[in-house]
């Protein structure tokens, strides 16, 4: 069996960011039981989506988006949606890694063969984080392009 502290550096396959789930998987599995518990994450609230795609989690992405783009037309249930992101989609990380490390241990004996396949399972897409950045600065200048437009259109 997998040390959990060794399994979860593999998953997150992040140095950085080891900390921030080892806390929160903790809190996820207090007195060995597996429960959500809130674990805020400002890249999550804000990311959303991309957040989602950085930790392969596709279907997901997709499912959240749909979402978002039936539920953001009402204003409080669309923010509350988006606050919720924050907390909740971290848990849905620790879900996947339970899971995927539980499948790992069942199909690998060796440890280092257990370590490489939840690297390969887990780990993180770093093109999401310049698709993120990509779509934010094209918002942007589609936002001041707008403007400009329509402080042009009110002089004449």
């Amino acid at each position: 069996m997998l040390e959990e502290s060794k399994a979860i550096e593999a998953y997150i396959n992040k140095a950085q960011s080891n900390d921030f789930y080892r806390k929160g998987f903790a809190k996820y599995s207090a007195a060995g039981v597996d429960q959500f518990a809130w674990h805020w994450s400002w890249w999550a609230m804000f990311g959303g989506l991309f957040y989602l795609l950085y930790r392969k989690f596709y279907m997901e992405a997709l499912i959240l988006f749909v979402l978002f783009a039936v539920i953001g037309m009402i204003p409080v249930v669309g923010l509350v949606a988006w606050i919720a992101t924050g907390g909740v989609l971290p848990y849905l990380v620790y879900k996947r890694y339970k899971k995927v490390k539980a499948q790992v241990e069942m199909n690998f004996a060796d440890e280092d063969d257990q370590l490489k396949a939840l690297r390969e399972v887990g780990g993180y897409n770093q093109w999401a984080i310049w698709l993120g950045v990509a779509l934010h600065v094209l918002m942007w200048v589609g936002v001041f392009y707008m403007v400009i437009v329509m402080m042009g259109m009110q002089q004449v």
